[in-house]
């Protein structure tokens, strides 16, 4: 799957259950050891880049949030977790 496709998927995925959706689909496809450990390592590494830039002025929680949608794919307590913040968020905004 390329990665265009993977985030239109994501992005037209029911809000709530995105993260989950997208665990499952990375979770049922046969990937290998090697590019599960660089997506947490990446992972680890923008949500370490997210809080060293977050107190500056400018968006420093865009890698953190990136870093825990990495990680969301090798987690199911993580991706759970965004999935509730997620519609949190959303009703908060509306």
């Amino acid at each position: 799957m390329s990665l265009k496709s993977a985030w239109r998927e994501f992005w037209h995925d029911v809000p709530g259950q995105r993260f989950g959706h997208r665990y499952e689909r990375l979770n049922t496809r046969d990937h290998s050891t090697l590019g599960r450990v660089l997506r947490m390592a990446l992972g680890i590494a923008l949500i370490a880049l997210g809080l060293v830039f977050g107190p500056l002025p400018g968006p420093g929680f865009v890698p953190t949030l990136a870093g825990l949608a990495l990680l969301a794919g090798e987690s199911r307590r993580i991706a759970a977790a965004l999935d509730r913040a997620e519609v949190k968020v959303r009703s908060w905004l509306s």
